[in-house]
């Protein structure tokens, strides 16, 4: 009964069928795999693009910010070139300072003839700096 011709070609029969369901199931596996590789392959260069940009937009805004901090800088050197100039105007204009002293008395609530006598200032001016700086 084992060595059949029936029972061997059935046998074969079920070995031929069994390697072509576990090819076509290999297939299928390797084909699901080919799939899932493509898949990741589209999403790293995509995600490639994207850090790429981002580096691009970094190196951007490194370079805005050195530029803004130039600038910055500039403006400091400038600022402290102004008040180097108004101190310098300020004490070769006495003129200037008797002006200054007398804003300050006006605010500290002082009188019209007191601003004249010590201000050496006449009426209409102390009256125009009283005008001015009481409102």
């Amino acid at each position: 009964m084992w060595f059949e011709p029936a029972f061997i070609l059935a046998l074969a029969a079920l070995a031929l069928v069994i390697g072509v369901i576990a090819l076509f199931v290999a297939w299928s596996m390797w084909r699901q795999s080919q799939r899932k590789l493509e898949a990741m392959s589209r999403l790293m260069r995509e995600l490639t693009r994207t850090r790429d940009s981002y580096r691009k937009q970094i190196e951007e805004l490194q370079a805005a910010n050195i530029g803004m901090g130039n600038k910055v800088g500039e403006l400091y050197r400038q600022q402290d070139k102004l008040s180097e100039q108004q101190q310098e105007l300020a004490l070769k204009d006495p003129q200037g300072k008797l002006y200054s002293r007398a804003t300050r008395m006006v605010q500290l609530g002082a009188d019209i003839d007191e601003i004249m006598a010590e201000c050496e200032m006449p009426r209409a001016e102390a009256e125009l700096l009283i005008t001015l700086h009481r409102q």
